[in-house]
C-alpha cells in the first residue's frame, strides 16, 4: 500500500468513523433499551411476554418497509442532509415513548421509531462504498458494527441506573430511559450537518491531490463491478442473493432473540435488576472485540468467506449451549457470550458478499432490499421468543429454535455460490496497513 493511499485512508477514517459509530451507539441505544426498560414498564403497563414481543417488534414493520425507499432519499438528497434528518427524527420519537401508556401506544411508537431508523445503517453502508476502497471496507464496517455492540456494554448499566431515578418529577424509571438517551440523537443531527460530506471532492480537509486519488481509485473499483449487477430486479431476484438474504435473515433472528429478551432471562436466574443491567453487558463487550478482531483479520487476509462462515457457526453452537445450561448462570452467560460474539462478528464481513455482485448503481437499493427482507427477523424473534416462552413456560424451546436458524446460516451461504464472485486475496501485496 503506497503512502499516499495510507494517508488518505487514515486522514478520511478519523474524520468520519468516529462520528458515524457515536451516531450508531446512539441509533442502537434507542433501538434495545427497552429491553431494560421492559423490567419494570411491563409491569407498569401490563404486558405478557408474548404482549411485549409483540410491541417490541412492531419496531420492524416499518423499519423493513422504509429500507430501501429511505437508501433511494439518500442517493437524492445526499448523506449529509439525509443522515442528519434520520438523527433528529429517531431521537424526537424515540424520548416521545415515555409518553405511552399501554400496548396500543407502545405498538405505535415503535413502530414510529422504525421508520426514524429505518435509512441509517443501509445509509451508513452505502455512504461507505463512497468513501472506503473495498480493501478498507471491512475494516472500517468492524468499527462502526463495533459501536452496536458498545452501545450495550454502555447502555445497560446506563439504563440500569436510569431505573433507580423512578419516582424523580412523578417520572417512572423507564420513562427516564427513553428521555435520557433519546436526547442525545437530536444533538447529533446538527453536529453531523458540519462533519458529514457526500463525496470527497466536498471534503475541505482533503486535497486536492488527495481527493482525486481517493475518487478514481472508488471509480475504478466501481467500473470493475459485474455488470450484471446493474439491473436492480434481476440482480435482487437472482437465486444466489435470494439465499444469501434468507441466511442474513437466519443470523439476525439469533442475535434479535437475544438482544430483547437478555435482559428478562438473566432477570429469571435470580438477579436485581441493576445486577441484570451490568451483566447483559458481558455479551456486547465480547462482541465490541470480535467484530473488530474479525473484520480486521478479513481485511488483512483479504479473505471474506471464511470469515462469514466460521463465525456465526460458532455462534449457533453458542445458542446451543446456552439453551442447556439456564440453571447455571455463569455457563449461561459464557454461552450467550460466545453465541452473540459469534453471531455478531460475522456482520461486518458479510456485507462483502452481496456487494460484491451489485453493480454501483444498485448497490443502496440492492443493500437495503438485502436488509429489509433480513430485518424481518426483528420482528419474528422477538414475537417467536414470547410465544414459544409463553407456549412451553421457559426459553429452552426458544433457543433451541434460534440455534436451529443460526446453524442453518452457513450452510445457505455455502449453498448460494457467491464465494466465487470474490476476489481472491492477493499474496503479492502487503496488508492493508493499520489506518485507525
Amino acid at each position: 500500500m503506497t503512502d499516499v493511499e495510507t494517508a488518505v485512508i487514515r486522514k478520511v477514517a478519523w474524520r468520519l468513523i468516529p462520528f458515524l459509530c457515536i451516531a450508531y451507539v446512539t441509533n442502537a441505544l434507542d433501538r434495545y433499551n427497552v429491553s431494560i426498560a421492559a423490567l419494570t414498564m411491563n409491569k407498569d403497563l401490563g404486558l405478557s411476554a408474548s404482549v411485549y414481543g409483540l410491541a417490541a417488534g412492531s419496531y420492524f414493520w416499518s423499519y423493513v418497509l422504509c429500507q430501501v425507499p429511505a437508501n433511494l432519499m439518500l442517493r437524492k438528497l445526499g448523506a449529509r442532509a439525509w443522515l442528519a434528518i434520520i438523527m433528529g427524527l429517531w431521537g424526537l420519537v424515540s424520548t416521545s415513548t415515555a409518553l405511552v401508556t399501554g400496548e396500543t401506544s407502545f405498538v405505535c411508537a415503535r413502530f414510529l421509531l422504525g421508520i426514524a431508523e429505518a435509512g441509517y445503517f443501509p445509509g451508513v453502508t452505502y455512504f461507505m462504498m463512497c468513501w472506503f476502497p473495498s480493501r478498507h471496507r471491512g475494516r472500517m464496517m468492524g468499527f462502526f458494527f463495533a459501536a452496536s455492540a458498545i452501545s450495550s456494554v454502555i447502555g445497560a448499566p446506563l439504563s440500569a441506573n436510569l431505573l433507580r431515578l423512578d419516582g424523580l418529577l412523578g417520572l417512572a424509571g423507564w420513562q427516564w430511559i427513553f428521555i435520557a438517551e433519546g436526547l442525545p440523537a437530536i444533538i447529533l443531527a446538527f453536529v453531523g450537518i458540519g462533519i458529514l460530506r457526500n463525496r470527497p471532492a466536498d471534503a475541505p480537509w482533503l486535497t486536492t491531490t488527495e481527493s482525486e486519488w481517493l475518487q478514481n481509485r472508488l471509480d475504478a473499483e466501481a467500473a470493475n463491478k459485474p455488470t450484471h449487477g446493474r439491473a436492480l430486479l434481476p440482480s435482487i431476484l437472482n437465486p444466489q442473493i435470494i439465499i444469501l438474504t434468507i441466511a442474513f435473515a437466519f443470523t439476525l433472528y439469533g442475535n434479535y432473540s437475544i438482544a430483547f429478551f437478555l435482559p428478562l432471562i438473566i432477570k429469571g436466574l435470580g438477579l436485581s435488576n441493576l445486577e441484570v443491567g451490568y451483566v447483559s453487558a458481558l455479551p456486547s463487550l465480547c462482541t465490541a472485540v470480535g467484530m473488530i478482531l474479525i473484520s480486521r483479520s478479513s481485511d488483512r487476509s483479504g479473505e471474506r468467506f471464511w470469515h462469514v462462515i466460521v463465525p456465526v457457526t460458532i455462534g449457533g453452537l453458542g445458542m446451543l449451549a446456552a439453551a442447556f445450561s439456564l440453571g447455571n448462570v455463569y455457563l449461561a452467560m459464557a454461552a450467550f457470550c460466545i453465541a452473540l460474539c459469534g453471531l455478531s462478528s460475522t456482520l461486518p464481513v458479510f456485507w462483502n458478499l452481496p456487494t460484491a455482485y451489485f453493480g454501483s448503481a444498485t448497490a443502496a437499493a440492492g443493500i437495503g432490499a438485502i436488509n429489509t427482507i433480513g430485518n424481518m427477523s426483528g420482528y419474528l424473534a422477538p414475537q417467536f421468543t414470547g410465544l414459544l416462552h409463553d407456549r412451553s413456560g421457559g426459553y429452552v424451546v426458544p433457543l433451541l429454535v434460534a440455534a436451529a436458524l443460526a446453524l442453518s446460516a452457513p450452510i445457505l451461504i455455502t449453498l448460494s455460490g457467491i464465494r466465487r464472485y470474490l476476489h481472491q486475496p492477493d499474496r503479492s501485496t502487503t496488508p492493508a496497513a493499520k489506518t485507525v
